[in-house]
This record gives structure tokens, sequence and C-alpha cells, in this order.
């Protein structure tokens, strides 16, 4: 299906350009202070690495008093890059690219080399891996990020993987706004009004209690979108999606979840929770990333993310834009295919 979806490939030679350039500034700035060194670069899609290697006779110490002539010889301000020493005469700095794109989702999945119905692909690291989403292993998700930074994007990508798979997974969108995914209602159960949202958390705890007793387990995949606003319905809400999150996944229920506020006591059992894999756009302040992933983010993200799977280590994201066009297109082919 990937013909479905939108192609704008990526030129990424300015950047590479700009590299060059630099890497002939760096060693003409660290000749003058002496600097015997060996400079390697690489350049990936939203950030450039430069390793830089020198003579024994400096330390680590010497070329981190330099800071501010390395940062010249990049162009940035010293409080725009980090130095991380790799050995005593070594170091990496990591730069952010002057031309940065937006990802596709077709350029994402054109990078998938994992085919199993379990692995979903988020988006790629800053050195351009893929980072996936393991159902058999990572069980639930949290989403958190202020208002337009990508949460509603990123459930377009997760369900528009799910549906291209054209597997058995049962999809239901619990869409407290009530705006957001209604493109998916012929294929997917898209619920937005409050008491059916309420009726439809109980339906799947039920589901869940009727798969304990027999062997139907296809898998179940339940967005649920704002759940602040959800869990402000009734206390027995809040009670069910803490029990799906707690064992849901045991009988193949898994849980999405997004939220914009993150310090709500309402929620915030949400966090404390050790089997749940986050996902974490721009919070406005540093009290909300250490709430929410436990770790204080330092990073400008503009439209990425940081994401912690189950194993807490935490890995910068880009997440592919997926447009209204691709939406319309997959789905329309989906029901195309079953009449």
């Amino acid at each position: 299906m990937l013909e479905l979806l939108n192609t704008k490939p990526f030129d990424n030679e300015r950047n590479m350009l700009n590299a060059d350039l630099f890497v002939n500034n760096l060693r003409h700035t660290l000749k003058a202070f002496k600097f015997n060194t060996k400079i390697t670069y690489e350049v990936y899609r939203n950030i450039t690495v430069y390793n830089i290697t020198w003579n024994d006779d400096k330390n680590f110490d010497d070329i981190v008093d330099l800071k501010r002539e390395i940062g010249l010889a990049l162009g940035l301000s010293s409080n725009d890059f980090d130095i991380d020493r790799v050995s005593d005469n070594e170091i990496r700095i990591k730069v952010l690219n002057m031309k940065r794109s937006t990802l596709s989702l077709k350029e994402l999945l054109e990078e998938v080399n994992e085919k199993s119905n379990n692995m979903i692909p988020l988006g790629l690291n800053e050195e351009d891996n893929v980072i996936y989403f393991d159902f058999s292993k990572d069980k639930n998700l949290l989403v958190t990020g202020v208002t337009g930074t990508g949460k509603t994007n990123l459930f377009n990508n997760i369900i528009m993987n799910i549906l291209m798979k054209k597997d058995d997974t049962e999809i239901i969108i619990l869409d407290s706004q009530g705006i957001n995914y209604n493109s998916y209602d012929k294929v997917c159960k898209v619920v937005n009004k409050e008491k059916d949202i309420i009726d439809e958390i109980k339906n799947i705890r039920y589901e869940f209690e009727k798969r304990v007793k027999n062997d139907n387990r296809n898998r179940i995949v339940v967005f649920i979108d704002e759940v602040y606003e959800i869990v402000k319905m009734s206390m027995e809400v809040k009670d069910d999606i803490n029990y799906l999150l707690e064992v849901g996944s045991t009988m193949n229920i898994h849980l999405i979840i997004s939220t914009d506020s993150v310090l709500d006591d309402d929620i915030n059992y949400l966090f404390d929770k050790d089997d749940i894999s986050k996902l974490c756009f721009y919070l406005t302040t540093r009290s909300e990333y250490n709430r929410f992933l436990d770790d204080i983010v330092d990073e400008k993200l503009g439209k990425d993310g940081i994401y912690s799977s189950m194993n807490n280590k935490l890995t910068r994201i880009s997440v592919p834009l997926v447009e209204d066009n691709e939406i319309e297109r997959v789905v329309n082919n989906l029901i195309s295919n079953k009449l």
C-alpha cells in the first residue's frame, strides 16, 4: 500500500556541504591551539556528528576550554551543543542540521526491515534508525505534549501502520474532542460522545474478562485521546482504564493514551507505572518533563519527541507527518477491497 502514500524525497546535499565547511573551520581553529587533529563526520537527516581525535600531549580539559572557539567554527553559540567525551583524546559533537526536512510516512516505511505484525515503526532516531513499538514487549503507550506538537499525528501514524498491515487487529478510538478521527469511522470503531465513551470502556473491560475464559485473542488496540477529559467523566472510567493498563495486554488488549495535562492529580497515577512506554513531545517546564519521564530534558525538541521504552532508555525521535489525503486514500482502498 506504499503507493497510496505521498512521495517527498529528501535531499541532504546542503548539509553535506555545510559539514565539509565546518570540518575545515574546526581543523584550522584547533591547529591554532596546537591540536594535531583528525576529524570525521556522519551526516544524518536532522543532525551531523563530528568525531575529533588529537595528539596525546593534549587532554580532554584542554579542548573543553576551547568550547567557545569550537562553537564559532561551527557557527553556533557554545550553549547550542555539547562536547561528549569518548576517550582521553577523542570527543564527539552533535549538531542540529541547518536544513531539516519533515519525515514522511512513506520514507519511514521504506526504512522498515521488521515485518512482524507486533512491530509498529514510530519514527527515526537521530542516526536514522527505525524506532519500533513492540506489542509483544511494550504493552501500552502514553503520549504527552502541549497542543499542536504532534500527539494526534502520532496516533495517525500508528493507526495507519496497523490498517496497512491488513491483519485482524481491531482498532477502537475514543475521541473526547470529537473532531480528530472521523476519517476512520468506516474502518475503525470511533466513539466520541461522553455516554458512548463510558459504555465502550466498560465493554472493553467486559471483553477482557470474556477472553480469560476463551481463546479469542485477536489484538485490540484502544486509542484514548486526551485521557484527562475522559477520566473526569466518572470514577468508574478511571478505574477501568487503570485495570486495563495493568492486565489488558495479557489478553492482547493494548492502550495508546494521550494527554496534554501532566501535572493534574487525576491522571498522575499513569506516570508511575513501570510497564508503560512513553513518548513526550514539547512541554513548557522542566517539572513536566521530570514528572512524565522521571528525567530532565534540556534539548530543543521542535517537532521531535523523546521516546522512553520499557527499558527506560531515552531516545530522541522524529515522527513522520501523516497527511489527510493519505488517510483518505488508505481508508478508501480498504473499503473498496471489502466490497
